[in-house]
């Protein structure tokens, strides 16, 4: 008998909750992107393009690096690995919001990633106030930021379906 961590429905719902985080942050770098080369496109001045060049370094390392790919990545590698074993149902079908800690663990890491994505609205709803090009230059930033997180979870998430 095959052990559940090596069962294909374990292997399938592992593989969900990689590739159902990997597409969320898919969707928000084709938005955020396509806004930001938008910006580009309409042209920057001198300064801005200095401002923009420090913003996408600023936010890939501090953001893309430092928060997602050492911190957060790897808790939801390990979560997509624990439902690689025994899991009730509801979390092998939410397994993308089970591998944020939005689901399925305990009342103070889930209040964290919820105050989370709270504080990811918020960011949202102040940068669509900006201007242009001030605006599409966060945009492209954050989307940058976003393109190195979805690398290191999917490189770390490769590891999980072995």
């Amino acid at each position: 008998m095959k052990s559940p961590s090596r069962s294909p429905l374990g292997r399938l719902t592992a593989a969900w909750s990689i590739l159902g985080v990997g597409l969320l942050f898919a969707l928000a770098v084709a938005r955020l992107g396509s806004r930001g080369i938008d910006t580009v496109q309409a042209g920057l001045g001198p300064g801005e393009w200095i401002l923009l060049i420090a913003l996408v370094l600023l936010f890939v390392v501090g953001e893309g690096w430092a928060a997602l790919q050492r911190k957060w990545v790897p808790r939801v590698v390990d979560r997509a690995r624990a439902l690689r074993g025994e899991a009730p149902v509801s979390h092998r079908l939410l397994a993308p919001l089970y591998g944020m800690c939005l689901i399925g663990c305990d009342a103070r890491r889930r209040t964290r990633a919820w105050l989370g994505v709270a504080a990811v609205v918020a960011a949202v709803l102040a940068v669509r106030a900006l201007p242009d090009p001030w605006r599409g230059m966060i945009d492209l930033s954050v989307a940058s930021a976003l393109v190195w997180g979805l690398g290191a979870l999917l490189v770390a998430g490769r590891r999980v379906l072995d």
